[in-house]
């Protein structure tokens, strides 16, 4: 629990906390606190590979509908989001691979971008057919605009950011019911078995360069047949995409892998099954005498240098 992290480090029961300790808005108040009242910890921020997202159940008969997708995208101010819950230190994610990764590409020729556009949201979800109903949510063939927005509970940042989309899309005419489980149930259970409604938010992390088969393919959707093994959440099947990540296991030249990997990133903004969120750094609080200690920013454990550690 965040919240119980923070309090022990206040009292100084603790020494230290890594980078899977506090939640971002828990470092940004900690740092802050430290400063001001001269507490003996230093508070690190670094860009890493984590990727925060909505992923997006594609058996919701609203989400099969393209140009929903695209609306739910287009009617999220994403750049205040990072500015009012982060201070900019975290930045508004594009897709599934990170700036850091050599892989990333933020070329508008190859990839679809989605800048907040509230004209764009509205003029889809109405040549969607939901029109804005007296209550002030859209309708269609008497339906409801309404969709099931899960994460973990108990992590203060998701919590806010879900509360932060839920004023966003309700503006559009669109309710978001919040209902967030913990998460040994919600990884274990909901998104394993693919029992979310319609939305859930988490995060990945993967390694620079690595093939996203196990969360994009069609054999890697969860079902009873395959034991539930699969990570493709959101239900998408693409031949094509399945080429490509197939692709990426056999060719060896550099340029070339990268290339693919970019027409991957093409398939995933166009079709627009995940909503990306932000990238989000690491943080970590550490004494203000431990000399030596950096935040890898990717896969492997900040212990992995600690001969590079002195407390002084």
């Amino acid at each position: 629990n965040t919240a119980t992290l923070d309090a022990n480090l206040q009292s100084q029961t603790i020494d230290m906390i890594s980078s899977l300790g506090l939640s971002f808005d828990q470092a940004l108040s900690f740092d802050k606190k430290a400063k001001i009242e001269k507490l003996p910890y230093k508070t690190l921020f670094k860009p890493s590979l984590v990727y925060e997202h909505i992923d997006l159940n594609l058996d919701n008969p609203i989400l099969k509908d393209k140009k929903v997708r695209k609306a739910l995208l287009y009617g999220l101010n994403r750049e205040e989001l990072v500015q009012a819950l982060f201070e900019g230190k975290q930045t508004v994610a594009l897709h599934h691979v990170a700036p850091i990764d050599p892989w990333f590409t933020k070329n508008p020729n190859i990839i679809t971008l989605y800048p907040y556009n509230r004209r764009m949201a509205n003029r889809l979800l109405d040549e969607a057919g939901w029109v804005m109903g007296k209550a002030g949510i859209r309708e269609k063939n008497g339906q409801k605009l309404s969709f099931t927005l899960m994460t973990t509970a108990g992590n203060k940042t998701r919590e806010m950011v879900q509360t932060f989309i839920q004023e966003q899309w309700k503006s559009l005419g669109i309710e978001i019911i919040i209902k967030n489980e913990p998460a040994r149930v919600l990884f274990s259970e909901t998104t394993k078995k693919r029992q979310f409604g319609a939305m859930v938010m988490f995060a990945w992390v993967s390694a620079p360069e690595n093939n996203p088969r196990s969360n994009l393919s069609c054999a890697s959707i969860p079902t009873e047949k395959n034991s539930w093994s699969g990570q493709n959440f959101t239900g998408y099947c693409n031949p094509e995409l399945d080429k490509l990540l197939d692709q990426l296991d056999i060719e060896f030249d550099p340029n070339k892998r990268k290339q693919i990997a970019q027409k991957i990133q093409q398939i995933y903004t166009e079709e627009i099954f995940v909503l990306p969120l932000y990238y989000r750094a690491d943080v970590s609080v550490i004494p203000a005498n431990l000399k030596g200690f950096e935040l890898p920013g990717h896969m492997f454990a900040e212990s992995n240098f600690v001969e590079d550690w002195d407390l002084q």
